[in-house]
């Protein structure tokens, strides 16, 4: 009758006890001998993330530019890692627009040798994904610096005044105008023209195929100039030759504003000023809405009236 398996295990594992020894710690030291090989680690950081599109697409608002991968392999593995730049490919084709989230997996990570990732930091990358267009916007000037104290800059024109931007439709909503490169001011005082300024794109915008990349600028510059206003001035009607009669006027006083150079203002006296309506349209009507009319002394210009008429009636 043939032994009991257990005893048959038994009398196994003590047959050649040496041997079966030897071939364990051979096994072991096998094992620390491979994993010392190929347990050698290296950080690579910095490693750029490209995002592909299908054509007419552009990715918004990426959270993650770079990240850091830890690679482990051997000496060899890792030293083929330098042959070709670590990069990962995020590839979005077919994907809806929107913001999206996706986790950064080992597929994505083209890389040279037999190296094994250990962690990408961070694991996943948000963004959103949003169709291109065009849009024409204005173009505007930044200036830098004052002209000189009595002077300041009346007139901006641009060569061309507009130009066409592309990129996200998101992003070209938030656009109304492109400024350029700061222009200096500091201590002009005439008129002058820079070529060549150059335009400062917002991210993510590009200018279209066939727009200039820089404009001509005039800049006019002129003395400063200031305002004054005389208020409760009389209105005088002038009325016809041979018209019998007189009218009233209602308001009788207005405000009168004045502009231009500071000296001059300052030199105008208030018995100098006139402001008069004409009283022919009473000729044949007995009340009727008038404009007021100043004349401005010399160097001077009517900034404002107010109000800029009066109701004027016939007396009899």
């Amino acid at each position: 009758m043939a032994d009991p398996l257990h005893l048959r295990i038994g009398r196994a594992a003590l047959h050649n006890k040496r041997l079966k020894l030897a071939s364990v710690v051979l096994a072991l030291v096998s094992w620390y001998v491979i994993h010392s090989i190929i347990s050698h680690e290296r950080l690579v950081r910095d490693v750029p993330v490209n995002i592909r599109t299908d054509e007419g697409w552009a990715v918004l608002d990426a959270g993650v530019k770079t990240v850091n991968i830890l690679f482990r392999g051997s000496q060899e593995d890792l030293r083929a890692l330098e042959l070709v730049p670590v990069r990962v490919e995020v590839d979005v084709r077919k994907m809806s627009g929107g913001p999206q989230q996706l986790r950064l997996t080992a597929a994505q990570v083209p890389v040279a040798g037999a190296a094994r990732i250990v962690f990408i930091d961070p694991p996943s990358v948000e963004f959103v994904l949003d169709q291109q267009g065009e849009k024409e916007v204005a173009v505007q000037a930044d200036f830098q610096g004052n002209a000189v104290e009595d002077a300041e800059v009346t007139q901006v024109r641009y060569e061309p005044a507009t130009i066409t931007l592309h990129g996200p439709r998101r992003r070209l909503a938030e656009i109304d105008r492109v400024h350029t490169t700061p222009i200096d001011l500091e201590g002009r005082s005439r008129p002058f023209r820079k070529t060549h300024v150059a335009l400062v794109l917002k991210t993510d915008t590009w200018l279209a195929a066939g727009t200039v990349s820089n404009v001509t600028v005039d800049v006019t510059i002129a003395e400063r100039l200031s305002t004054r206003t005389f208020q409760d001035l009389p209105v005088n009607t002038l009325l016809p030759a041979g018209t019998a009669g007189a009218a009233r006027l209602q308001p009788a006083l207005i405000n009168l504003t004045l502009r231009g150079r500071a000296e001059l203002l300052a030199g105008v006296k208030r018995e100098e000023l006139r402001a008069w309506v004409d009283g022919a349209v009473l000729a044949t009507n007995t009340a009727a809405s008038v404009p007021v009319r100043v004349f401005a002394p010399a160097g001077l210009e009517v900034a404002a009236i107010e109000p800029a008429s009066v109701q004027a009636r016939a007396k009899p």
